[in-house]
């Protein structure tokens, strides 16, 4: 016996590169931290953090990888950031990947 399919591809999401969880389709804001603390308190929860990522991505100017559930990449986003883990952001501990990964190179350099 032999089955065939047919198979009809309907959707097709672009991926992010290897290592990421989101990226920007364009450059990323100057002023992120500015952009990201919502009420202006110098410091980022995870509810601002979620509301602007989501705004990113329902706006097209960034894309959240496709291989898990959006609020799983959100919290894990916010805890890389979240360095000392006291549940906030502030501004000595957001980076963007790609400049922690010119930092690595620069050490490996070295």
């Amino acid at each position: 016996a032999v089955l065939m399919f047919d198979v009809e591809l309907l959707d097709m999401k672009p991926g992010v590169p290897e290592g990421y969880l989101f990226v920007w389709t364009d450059k990323p804001p100057a002023k992120l931290h500015e952009e990201l603390d919502s009420n202006q308190d110098g410091e980022i929860l995870l509810e601002e953090f979620t509301r602007y990522i989501m705004a990113q991505v329902d706006q097209g100017t960034g894309r959240l990888s496709p291989i898990d559930d959006p609020d799983k990449l959100i919290n894990d986003m916010f805890k890389n950031q979240d360095r000392n883990q006291d549940g906030k952001i502030t501004p000595d501990e957001l980076k963007l990947k790609t400049d922690e990964d010119n930092e690595q190179i620069v050490k490996d350099e070295l």
